[in-house]
């Protein structure tokens, strides 16, 4: 073997290494995961629908945390399932909910039964064949820990509230609010390989706006999502910290230490060779002024920018064709999940 060969060798070994190194290390950046618990799943609801059945269950994510006084966290889901009519493993899918002003729904949009209709991709999908699971987010809808469980009336002040004070718990101990998302959403997907009715070789995600967002790190740590579709929200989050940045967001957002170490467009990349689509309109702070317009062309340059990052990552795992992208105009191109684009998702 030549010298220059095994040069070139010992430096690609070393990059390997290295890189590998990086991708610890970002995992590490979300915090402390605990040891998941058995699920103790509870069937609270059965309801025949046509062609299957919409079941409400809640599964244990975190027993309770004696050190700061906390309950037992179980997850409140929606789960459909196709009727089993050729005794045949079918797709799973993990809906992710929307957040905003919106807490207050949670897992009820995507399951269809409230809120934007362009929000029912859960329900959508199952009518397509698909074994869907909706699950509460942290801390959404049964998940706010409400003396009262309010789906009705909406008071998105009190639930940011709470959000930031249930973030700082996870702070004090170590974690991070995306790596709680993902963890509780990888709660989800052992709930789905629990089914006899699932293929374990075709789960995939799909979420909206901060649905979309946590869709990110939850695919990064969980091999086990082999496709996800994200909508309107994935964003370089070191960007949004920068001086400069156009808009500013609350910092409970934050992942400590990930602007010394990587940036989100290390995470879309640690997705590869999965397949991900990513969508994003292209005037989602509106238009009618050059501050809204000055916005939405930021926004859009971050999320090229990043998909550009992500693609050495896809390019090392000749899967170059596996990270998609579709920036749309549909609808105005607002902050939404046009049907349009649902179709071209569900399609992908």
């Amino acid at each position: 073997m030549k010298i220059t060969t095994i040069i070139l060798f010992i430096a690609a070994f070393c990059s390997c290494i290295n890189q590998k190194s990086k991708e610890d290390r970002l995992k590490d950046l979300l915090g402390d995961f605990p040891h998941p618990p058995t699920l103790n799943i509870d069937t609270l609801e059965e309801v025949k629908l046509e062609n299957g059945t919409r079941y409400k269950i809640k599964y244990l994510s975190e027993p309770e945390d004696t050190l700061l006084n906390e309950p037992a966290d179980w997850i409140s889901a929606y789960l459909f399932v196709p009727d089993d009519k050729v005794n045949e493993k079918l797709p799973a899918i993990v809906a992710i909910h929307q957040d905003g002003s919106n807490q207050h729904l949670g897992k009820l949009e995507p399951a269809g039964m409230a809120g934007n209709e362009d929000q029912h991709y859960g329900l959508e999908l199952y009518e397509r064949g698909y074994v869907v699971i909706c699950p509460d987010r942290y801390p959404h809808a049964e998940r706010r820990r409400l003396v009262d469980s309010d789906t009705v009336n909406i008071d998105s002040e009190r639930d940011i509230k709470l959000f930031d004070f249930r973030t700082g718990q996870l702070l004090l101990k170590g974690r991070t609010f995306a790596g709680k998302e993902a963890y509780d959403l990888s709660r989800s997907v052992d709930v789905l390989t629990n089914l006899e009715i699932v293929d374990e070789n075709r789960i995939g995600a799909i979420g909206h706006s901060g649905g979309g967002m946590v869709l990110l790190y939850f695919m990064a740590i969980d091999e086990r999502i082999k496709a996800g579709v994200s909508s309107c929200v994935i964003f370089e989050i070191v960007d949004y910290f920068n001086e400069d940045t156009p808009s500013k967001i609350p910092g409970v957002s934050a992942i400590p230490g990930l602007a010394e170490v990587g940036s989100n467009a290390d995470y879309l990349g640690m997705i590869a060779p999965r397949s991900i689509l990513l969508t994003r309109g292209i005037n989602e702070f509106g238009i009618g002024t050059a501050e809204k317009e000055r916005k939405s062309k930021w926004h859009v340059n971050s999320t090229k920018n990043m998909v550009a990052h992500a693609k050495n990552y896809y390019e090392s795992e000749n899967a170059e064709e596996n990270i998609k992208t579709i920036y749309f105009e549909e609808d105005g191109g607002k902050h939404a999940f046009p049907e349009k684009i649902r179709e071209k998702a569900y399609q992908s």
